[in-house]
């Protein structure tokens, strides 16, 4: 039997986005862990490096969740992006064995985007004192109008409306559980469910960095959630966030 964990849903019919209505809220009161500020329409969605997210109002979860972890060590924050996308992986396998993680932090469906994590954590002594984790799943939207590349939406997939509120909880829940395995867990197998349900995790693709495109295949995540990657040439190259792109026609 599953279990499930307490957490606050905050509701919202409009907002510019989430993870800054999570942080000005906790700015004028103490809030509780597990959190969840979500909102029908989110009008300035913010994805990594400043990329924006298109949803249309009342298709799609649009959601920031507060955590609080102070059990994990800044060099191992990483660890917080992969219980969330392993967190989201298990819920949306419940309807299709093709998806992925993107390193670092995209929800894919074969591929095409379904979904977006941004996590932003706020540090002292060494030690994460609050992480805001913002998410952005496609749900029921079947059209997307941006110039997104490659956008997906779970009724694109299944052919059949999902009951939001229901969903939400099943993601939250799982979320919440990988969490509690973070304490229990050693890295080494966390790190082997990450690596195994991997975006391209076998063989050979074509990636681009500073220097152009090369083909390599993925032989790990490093400790600081770096992507390690092999060339066909046999070098070995390690790659921050945005330091190497992924080549998908």
């Amino acid at each position: 039997m599953s279990v499930k964990y307490p957490f606050n849903i905050v509701r919202f019919e409009r907002l510019p986005s989430t993870n800054n209505q999570l942080k000005s809220l906790r700015k004028d009161q103490a809030i509780p862990e597990f959190t969840v500020v979500i909102t029908c329409a989110q009008t300035a969605g913010k994805g990594q490096a400043g990329n924006s997210w298109e949803s249309e109002p009342g298709k799609n979860l649009t959601f920031s969740l507060l955590l609080k972890p102070t059990y994990i060590e800044i060099q191992n924050q990483f660890v917080i992006s992969k219980a969330v996308a392993l967190g989201i992986i298990d819920v949306f396998m419940n309807f299709s064995q093709d998806f992925s993680i993107k390193w670092p932090n995209d929800i894919y469906y074969r591929n095409q985007k379904i979904g977006g994590i941004l996590i932003e954590n706020a540090i002292s002594r060494n030690i994460i004192t609050e992480s805001i984790v913002g998410i952005g799943l496609n749900i029921n939207q079947e059209v997307f109008t941006s110039d997104a590349p490659n956008p997906v939406s779970l009724k694109n997939i299944t052919g059949t409306d999902i009951e939001l509120n229901n969903l939400l909880e099943q993601v939250v829940n799982a979320i919440l559980k990988y969490l509690e395995k973070i304490k229990t867990l050693n890295s080494d197998s966390l790190n082997r469910q990450y690596l195994n349900n991997l975006y391209r995790k076998e063989g050979f693709h074509p990636y681009k960095d500073a220097n152009g495109e090369f083909m390599a295949r993925i032989t790990g995540i490093n400790e600081y959630g770096h992507l390690e990657l092999e060339t066909s040439h046999g070098d070995k190259r390690s790659y921050a966030f945005k330091e190497v792109e992924f080549v998908i026609s």
